[in-house]
């Protein structure tokens, strides 16, 4: 049977309109579907970057690299001025001072006489020993001329072996007394000899302390008093005080130089003759003395002023600026950026503090990126951005 072209058409048209339909609602839905998706994917955008933040800029830090210290180098210490030899000469003798030889200033030879004092008790215990002395030897005289007699007398019978032997007896005991007789003559000639003060070496008067007529007794110089001071001023001893940090390197023949306000433009060598090899505990130094030559007595003893010591390095050293070291738990360190720009805190001993620079001795090298006033915030392991110093 065939349908009339009139329902054909019509039923050509009601099926393009459910296709279209259809179509239309196909549109919609993936039309949703990708606006749901634009959302979804711009949420999980928004929490990405919720939970990953960006990363912080690194730290700018400016480093230097150590500089080589020279071999050697200088030490200045104030220093004083001593003489090489002094003595204070005092009495061990009672009596007046009878003269008195020489004033401040004056140079003396050894031997020279300064001082005599007269004790006559002293010269009358002599004159009464030398006269025992001289008693003593008649009767050890006489004793032996009576027992020469009696070994003649005994074998003869004309004398017992008793009295023979009480004549050796006496002869025995007069050589002892004339030993003692003898003795206390040489005591009193030695204190007589106390009563002439003499110089004991080539000297200058540098004190005096004593008058014609003044009365002495023999503890004169333990109750601290003395009659002169000789002073050896041909050569000075400089004393001085070396710092703990540098003890091991000042040594006996470490050259040095002098130098006195008082004398501008002027400098003195003297070198290193000993040294305590103890430090004072309580300074936290090491005395050490040096010897210098004092021609024509130029310099006069205690005069105060710098020495400038010349001291051999033992290991090799740099120098940092000072604002390049921290100080943590009491240790000293270096904030070091090391070949990854990273962070690293070194330990390191300073052998000088120079005050705008720091001599280091173990901890760095030639080599080492060392931070400039490094951050108390930087850690151990921080990357840093280096900015390395303008050459």
């Amino acid at each position: 049977m065939t349908m009339p072209k009139t329902v054909l058409r019509g039923l050509g048209l009601a099926a393009l309109a459910i296709v279209a339909i259809v179509a239309d609602r196909q549109f919609d839905l993936a039309l949703k579907v990708q606006t749901l998706a634009g959302s979804v994917l711009q949420g999980a955008k928004a929490t990405a970057n919720t939970q990953m933040p960006a990363p912080a800029p690194l730290r700018s830090v400016r480093v230097i690299e150590p500089k080589a210290a020279a071999g050697r180098f200088g030490l200045t210490l104030p220093g004083r001025t001593v003489p090489i030899e002094q003595a204070r000469l005092s009495g061990r003798a009672n009596g007046i001072v009878a003269e008195r030889r020489g004033e401040i200033g004056d140079r003396v030879k050894a031997g020279d006489v300064l001082v005599i004092i007269d004790a006559p008790e002293i010269r009358q215990q002599l004159d009464r020993a030398k006269a025992a002395v001289e008693q003593v030897k008649a009767r050890l005289s006489l004793a032996e001329v009576t027992y020469g007699r009696a070994q003649e007398l005994v074998p003869k019978k004309f004398l017992p072996e008793q009295a023979r032997d009480d004549r050796e007896a006496n002869v025995s005991i007069a050589k002892a007394d004339l030993a003692a007789a003898v003795a206390e003559v040489r005591r009193l000639e030695e204190v007589q000899g106390f009563q002439t003060i003499r110089a004991p070496f080539d000297g200058v008067i540098i004190e005096r302390q004593v008058e014609r007529g003044d009365r002495v007794n023999g503890d004169f110089g333990a109750a601290g008093s003395y009659f002169y001071n000789i002073a050896r001023l041909e050569q000075l001893r400089i004393e001085i005080d070396v710092p703990q940090s540098v003890a091991l390197k000042v040594k006996p023949g470490t050259p040095a130089k002098m130098t006195f306000a008082e004398m501008p433009g002027e400098q003195f060598d003297a070198k290193v003759v000993r040294t305590s090899r103890a430090i004072n505990q309580t300074s936290g130094t090491m005395r050490a003395e040096l010897v210098m030559d004092n021609p024509g007595l130029k310099l006069p003893a205690g005069l105060t002023g710098q020495v400038l010591l010349d001291i051999e390095r033992d290991t090799p050293c740099v120098l940092v600026p000072g604002n390049a070291l921290v100080v943590r738990q009491g240790q000293q360190f270096a904030a070091i950026a090391d070949g990854q720009d990273k962070i690293v805190f070194r330990p390191v001993q300073i052998s000088r503090d120079l005050g705008v620079e720091a001599e280091v001795c173990a901890g760095l090298t030639l080599s080492d990126r060392v931070i400039v006033s490094p951050n108390a915030l930087l850690k151990a392991g921080d990357r840093v951005n280096v900015i390395k110093p303008v050459s």
